[in-house]
């Protein structure tokens, strides 16, 4: 039971800093626009994939021209006959 009197002004002062945090976070403007930094990430990210297709660097032409049987050989996931 006397552990309620701990637990209960705990709780207030818990509370307390809770509502000041939040007026703090109201105050400073961080709920001011929850919807175009959530939807910024996807079109940066869209513009970034475009921008990568467009731009193929030199290595991927020179590796889409060799023989496909070299690059199997290599690969850590083709099959080993020397288990």
């Amino acid at each position: 039971m006397e552990i309620v009197f701990l637990l209960i002004p705990l709780a207030l002062l818990f509370l307390a800093g809770a509502i000041a945090a939040l007026f703090w976070a109201l105050r400073k403007d961080q709920f001011d626009d929850l919807d175009n930094a959530a939807w910024r990430v996807v079109f940066e990210d869209r513009e970034q994939r475009k921008q990568a297709r467009t731009q193929v660097p030199k290595e991927q032409h020179h590796a889409d021209s060799t023989d496909s049987t070299d690059s199997t050989q290599d690969s850590p996931l083709s099959p080993r006959d020397d288990h």
